[in-house]
């Protein structure tokens, strides 16, 4: 992995908010010799390659909202209000509101590096399994930061966003409604009081504008970006769906012995859940990629979506929703950059730039020098030079945090073998970067990761012999599973961050 340079981080930060490009001065640094190909490569896409039609699901979500989901809700409500008793009047813990925890033990192998300053370091609530659950893994992570960047609120809430999705197992007694494989839900964060609830992600059932029903929503849910009152949520194979904050509904059926999602007799429900968040768009490409497996072959007409990211940076309009393929094994993946139209357009604003009713690429690049990329993001800094940030992920290993640019030939970093470990960044395979700029008035210039990683205790009925008996969970001898999941803010100019390679 390239070794970071820090002016090049300083630069960024200079295009990234005014208030610090005092602060972020000084002589341009030189990259090293070049000493093989260069690891990120411009492409050149085809007239229709990877454009992306979009399928409008407004008017059947309105119909909803208006006729059915007419319990209506915001961030504030999800994120503060708690429930001891489920819609039938029982006592229901399960309901309640959950509490992000300092991270203890085994997990702190998940976080950044000691000598990276951890601006936030949060590990899951136990009381129900988050923490350790082996249906449940994390995914994708954005917050109110990326998506305002004002006072890094939405709705006047401070919030980190996380996508999860539901493994099934061969032995697992059911397989369907909610508890099929790849559902999708989203967890809403409350940076000050730590405290979140998981929603459900759903999508109406047609796209009528008189359309009664919904269901719930799958895939891999491995990127997502907020941006304005949208949250972007990537479907690997197919392409994009976005889902609209302004259509947080609550259900009239929750609590956990429920395990329906939709419409029944004149009734909601959200497979246990008391919110819905619904699907407003759904930006697909014209060919579903053929394989997004870890060593599948990289087919030239289909992406698969791995992850999300928003850059705002190169001007007032030239807004890009940037998304990344992961490939473990193969090197080559695309980064595609879409044009986004600003929360201030006349038209469609905070939705994807269309042109003949195709979405409109900004960029593309292929990334031979790379493989296993979880999570990304971009930016351009005052030098007018695009640079890239990346996560590699390594499975129970040391990860690798990369930042890069256009013609960097600097040798990269590796995972290594599971006796000398490569990498340079925490265990658990982190699975987003996001950047989050002010906090009210304040500039904090945070970048945000999660990890989704477990260690299994030798001869559990899920553990795969050489998935998780290397690195930290190598020499694991709990006798049940032990959790690597973190969410976490680090510096973005850190000095420490940005020497790691």
């Amino acid at each position: 992995m390239a070794r970071v340079r820090a002016l090049r981080w300083k630069a960024a930060l200079a295009a990234l908010s005014t208030a610090c490009i005092a602060l972020l001065t000084g002589p341009a640094a030189g990259p090293a010799a070049a000493v093989d190909a260069p690891v990120v490569q411009s492409l050149t896409p085809g007239a229709d390659q990877f454009r992306l039609t979009d399928t409008d699901y407004t008017a059947a979500t309105t119909s909803l909202y208006n006729r059915y989901l007419t319990k209506h809700a915001d961030l504030t409500d999800v994120v503060t209000t708690d429930y001891t008793v489920n819609s039938a009047g029982q006592t229901d813990g399960w309901l309640g509101l959950r509490q992000m925890s300092p991270c203890t033990g085994l997990e702190q192998a998940g976080l950044p590096p000691a000598d990276v300053e951890k601006k936030v370091a949060w590990c899951w609530s136990s009381a129900y399994g988050d923490d350790t659950t082996q249906h449940w893994f994390p995914q994708g992570l954005s917050t109110t930061g990326t998506a305002d960047g004002g006072d890094g609120a939405i709705q006047g809430r401070s919030v980190t966003a996380v996508a999860w999705h539901y493994t099934t197992y061969d032995d697992d007694t059911v397989t369907t409604g909610c508890k099929t494989n790849n559902l999708l839900k989203l967890t809403l964060i409350d940076r000050t009081t730590q405290k979140y609830r998981h929603v459900l992600l759903v999508e109406p059932t047609s796209t009528s504008g008189s359309a009664a029903d919904f269901t719930y929503v799958t895939g891999h849910g491995g990127g997502i970006a907020w941006y304005a009152n949208y949250l972007y949520v990537t479907d690997t194979a197919n392409g994009i769906r976005v889902f609209d904050l302004n259509k947080l509904a609550k259900v009239d059926t929750y609590g956990s012995g429920v395990s329906t999602a939709g419409m029944s007799g004149g009734k909601s429900s959200a497979c246990g859940y008391p919110y819905v968040l619904p699907e407003t768009h759904r930006y697909f490409q014209a060919k579903k990629a053929p394989s997004c497996a870890s060593d599948a072959p990289i087919d030239p007409a289909s992406l698969c979506f791995s992850w999300l990211a928003l850059d705002k940076t190169g001007g007032g309009s030239t807004f890009k929703l940037v998304t990344g393929e992961w490939y473990g094994d193969t090197y080559g993946s695309r980064v595609v950059r879409y044009r986004l139209n600003p929360a201030s357009s006349a038209t469609d604003p905070g939705l994807l730039t269309t042109s003949a009713e195709r979405t409109v690429v900004q960029d593309a690049f292929t990334t031979p020098g790379y493989r296993g990329l979880q999570g990304g993001m971009t930016w351009t800094d005052a030098q007018g030079t695009l640079n890239f940030a990346f996560s590699k992920g390594c499975g129970t290993k040391p990860a690798v945090l990369s930042h890069t640019w256009v013609g960097d030939t600097r040798p990269v970093t590796g995972c290594g073998s599971e006796t000398t470990w490569g990498g340079n960044w925490g265990a658990g395979s982190p699975q987003a970067l996001s950047y989050w700029p002010k906090l009210g008035a304040t500039q904090v210039d945070e970048l945000w990761g999660l990890t989704e990683g477990i260690c299994r205790a030798k001869g559990d009925k899920h553990f795969a012999a050489g998935a998780d008996d290397s690195g930290v969970c190598k020499n694991y001898g709990g006798t049940t599973t032990a959790s690597l999941r973190t969410v976490f803010a680090v510096g973005f100019t850190d000095p420490a961050v940005q020497g790691r390679h």
